[in-house]
């Protein structure tokens, strides 16, 4: 598994680590590649995994480029690819590789696409710099390079699929829809007493309405939207907003920030930063609903984390895990990029959340186990008659 984040972050360092553990489970000898280190790594140790961390400096374009030579000249000396049976790659920085001359079979997981983020960002009005319009090129190159190597190309939605097949003309046959897992253990129901405990850490009130943000801070996941949304709610419904999330986007951030520090109602935004992942189980028990106001979002595992959890959902017509959850009652599916769209949902579910009863949803078939199945099918042959030396 050749990945850029591993066991870190809500999304594909999250993802990467769960999926490389049901691969062991399954018999399979997994090597994971990453260059993005961090202490949380730490919390998803399994002794049965090789990782190697191989840093990228982190220099704007240079860095990356640079990362070409550190990767020819690791996967030369150290570790040769020719020694696994599969190549799972994750991160287009992978895509650095001279994959024409590797003959072992190579997949590719599309967790989105720079030209459909780009077409997102172009139409919320961001603008780039020449640097950044360079970087672009340069991903959608590697990106392209990924998916043109690959025997096949797994995504999460039925949205993604479209996407990668429109943007980057891949016939769908070379695609497969495999959706993430809710992992039980990481997220189960928790007592009121530590729902408190967790308030009481960030200073949230405890007697009121908890709606929460889950995700990075960058203009794609649409928090300002929520945000311009829960002032015009403010003056009729008495409630608090909590935002977990990293601030990627230093320059949009504080934009975000400007925007509650000059409002009315600035002590009613509790920004938490970055949450560790085995605190996100606490966070959601607390929160009263999710909002997650995205205007690109290919899947958006929060979703289904917030229904395995029983909670209010409130979410957009762009996110792929709106599919997986059509028949969930306590979802509400939102115009993108409409904060009059949020703030009529957040009313309808801010007048129910005493009403809540228990709802059963169905999640057999979301496990991290049946996801590395469903990888493995595709893997296919590629193992028959092999020894499992590696994935």
């Amino acid at each position: 598994m050749l990945t850029s984040r591993f066991g870190f972050g809500y999304g594909l360092g999250y993802s990467a680590c769960k999926e490389a553990s049901a691969l062991v489970t399954l018999g399979h000898t997994v090597t994971v590649v990453h260059c993005y280190s961090s202490p949380e790594i730490a919390h998803f140790f399994d002794p049965q995994i090789t990782r190697v961390y191989l840093p990228m400096k982190r220099i704007p374009l240079v860095g990356f480029l640079l990362y070409f030579f550190t990767l020819k000249k690791f996967f030369r000396k150290k570790l040769d690819l020719r020694t696994f049976e599969i190549i799972y790659i994750q991160s287009l920085e992978f895509g650095l590789l001279d994959l024409s001359r590797v003959e072992t079979p190579v997949f590719y997981y599309a967790r989105s696409t720079m030209r459909g983020l780009q077409h997102a960002l172009h139409n919320e009005g961001e603008k780039k710099s020449s640097l950044a319009n360079i970087i672009q090129v340069i991903l959608v190159a590697l990106e392209r390079r990924c998916m043109r190597y690959s025997k096949i190309i797994f995504v999460k939605s039925s949205q993604m699929a479209h996407e990668v097949s429109n943007f980057y003309g891949i016939p769908t046959n070379k695609i497969a829809v495999i959706t993430g897992g809710v992992d039980e253990k990481d997220f189960q129901r928790q007592s009121y007493a530590s729902c408190t405990e967790f308030k009481r850490k960030f200073k949230i009130p405890l007697n009121v309405p908890l709606v929460l943000y889950a995700g990075r801070i960058v203009p794609q996941k649409g928090l300002s939207y929520l945000i311009e949304a829960s002032l015009e709610l403010f003056p009729e419904k008495q409630f608090v907003v909590a935002i977990a999330g990293a601030e990627v986007d230093v320059s949009y951030s504080a934009k975000v920030k400007r925007r509650v520090k000059k409002s009315d109602y600035p002590t009613r935004f509790y920004f938490l930063g970055h949450v560790d992942q085995r605190e996100m189980s606490f966070v959601f028990n607390a929160a009263d609903c999710l909002v997650t106001p995205s205007v690109y979002e290919p899947f958006g595992m929060v979703n289904l984390q917030a229904a395995f959890l029983n909670k209010y959902i409130i979410t957009t017509d762009v996110t792929g895990s709106v599919e997986l959850l059509a028949n969930y009652k306590r979802i509400r599916i939102v115009h993108a990029r409409s904060s009059s769209a949020i703030k009529l949902a957040l009313r309808q579910v801010l007048s129910e959340t005493n009403n809540i009863g228990q709802e059963v949803f169905d999640f057999q078939g979301f496990s991290w186990l049946d996801a590395a199945k469903k990888l493995t099918q595709f893997f296919g042959g590629e193992f028959e008659g092999t020894r499992k030396k590696g994935s």
